[in-house]
């Protein structure tokens, strides 16, 4: 087939089968002049693709090469220590001059080996092995050259924040980034804001690597951020220049779709903002995600509302299944004048620590003046197992009733796929709302007996842990 296709250029896509194919592989990427795209994925529980020995057939140059995607594999050697898949250092060492889109993942990444083209607009690199990092100095020369980059996506791959190697003195500047996700440690992250000028349509992800977040560092890194995030004084004339400084209007504290793992999810008020609380679209224009659940939600939501402003909030989600919400983080919004929506979803207990904030005590302010919109999703009445969900029940309406006879704000009022919920509950709610306010239940009556949630637990201990 390679001789009868003469030099017609190949694209090579391929997912692991067993190891006679490394051989049939080598032979192909040995015509590297012939090579468009290059897709090798390596299946992470075995060793059957020999990717040294297949990157090593690469000849000196790719001329058109445009995109090149390489999966390796961390995989125990047996000797108590992990061996990792690597680039060779001969690897495309004249480069890739074509190349557009690079994607290297569960690789132990050497910056030096790197086939990085100024003709790339899609950089993703996963470093298993974080003490492999480029230089200050290396890593700012390079990506000063980048300024096609519309995605840039770096897990662990930073330059380290105790570097002694002194970049240029000038800022790095991405003109054409519209896709930002970078996972690390908070110094490093600090560290790539405080040399870089990102435009202010990029989307930010960041998905801090601590096991101990402190509010000072969190403080410099998202100072950092904005300061990176809004255009040049220079730049920026007259009435434009308020508006390049952001102000969030709209905050969620949700579930990673693929990890269970925290995020905190920020529009601005120069961007358009989701409809409805069931959906991100468009996408945040900062998210922020932590593994480090211990610390709690406020150090972290402190230090965003802090660096870009919460004055002009305007709605609020919590939906988090990670987190133990306390009253702290209700404290930081509750007195906010343009907070007028709120969504909780999941949790009881975050619903009963909302109502002991919404509920006025006496010569106390009011708690969320501006409040129009309460929305609960998913919320199991009977979450403590205690067979009494008509006492939590009460407990809203007793706190729905007092809000109507202090200030009658509340003008919409909606319930969904809640648990342990029936109509003659859904009757004392609508009891205590305003005549006037809008109301919506979605009339699915899932009642859940305790057993059947310890039968659940039981099923799914023998799998290791619940199948969502």
């Amino acid at each position: 087939m390679l001789q009868r296709s003469k030099n017609a250029p190949l694209t090579v896509d391929f997912a692991t089968y067993p190891p006679p194919f490394n051989d049939i592989l080598c032979k192909i990427t040995s015509q590297t002049n012939r090579l468009r795209d290059v897709v090798l994925r390596q299946d992470p529980n075995t060793a059957l693709l020999d990717l040294p020995k297949i990157l090593s057939s690469f000849e000196s140059t790719a001329p058109i090469l445009e995109k090149l995607v390489l999966q390796g594999a961390d995989l125990y050697n047996g000797a108590g220590t992990n061996r990792y898949s690597t680039i060779p250092a001969n690897f495309l060492q004249d480069g890739a001059p074509s190349l557009q889109h690079l994607d290297i993942t569960r690789f132990a990444i050497h910056w030096d080996t790197l086939p990085l083209s100024i003709t790339l607009t899609h950089l993703r690199l996963e470093n298993v092995v974080p003490g492999n990092r480029p230089t200050r100095k290396l890593f700012s020369e390079t990506l000063a050259k980048l300024l096609r980059l519309e995605t840039i996506k770096i897990s662990a791959c930073l330059p380290h924040s105790g570097d002694a190697s002194q970049p240029d003195s000038l800022p790095i500047i991405l003109p054409s980034l519209r896709t930002l996700e970078l996972q690390d440690f908070v110094a490093e992250l600090r560290q790539f804001f405080s040399v870089t000028q990102i435009p202010q349509k990029a989307k930010v992800d960041l998905e801090l690597s601590d096991e101990v977040l402190k509010s000072e560092s969190l403080g410099s890194l998202f100072s950092a951020l904005r300061a990176s995030w809004t255009l040049p004084r220079d730049m920026v004339a007259g009435a434009a220049r308020n508006s390049a400084q952001p102000d969030i209007l709209d905050l969620r504290v949700v579930d990673s779709m693929t990890r269970c793992i925290p995020q905190i999810m920020c529009w601005f008020n120069n961007h358009d903002l989701p409809p409805n609380f069931d959906v991100e679209n468009p996408p945040a224009n900062l998210t922020v995600s932590t593994h480090t659940i211990a610390i709690g939600l406020n150090i972290l939501l402190k230090a965003i509302a802090g660096r870009f402003g919460i004055s002009s909030l305007r709605s609020f989600k919590i939906a988090s299944n990670c987190i133990v919400l306390t009253r702290d983080t209700l404290e930081l919004v509750k007195g906010l004048p343009k907070l007028d929506r709120i969504a909780i979803w999941n949790r009881h207990d975050v619903l009963s620590e909302f109502l002991g904030v919404l509920k006025k005590k006496k010569d106390h302010v009011l708690a969320f003046p501006s409040l129009r919109s309460i929305e609960l999703h998913g919320i199991d009445f009977d979450e403590d197992l205690a067979g009494d969900s008509d006492a939590a029940i009460q407990a809203l309406a007793a706190v729905l009733k007092s809000r109507k006879k202090i200030r009658s704000t509340i003008k919409r009022f909606a319930m969904t796929q809640c648990v342990n919920f029936l109509e003659h509950h859904w009757e004392v709610i609508q009891a205590a709302l305003p005549k006037q306010a809008e109301t919506y239940w979605d009339e699915d009556e899932h009642i859940i007996d305790p057993s059947e949630d310890e039968e659940e637990f039981e099923d799914s201990s023998d799998y290791g842990g619940w199948g969502y």
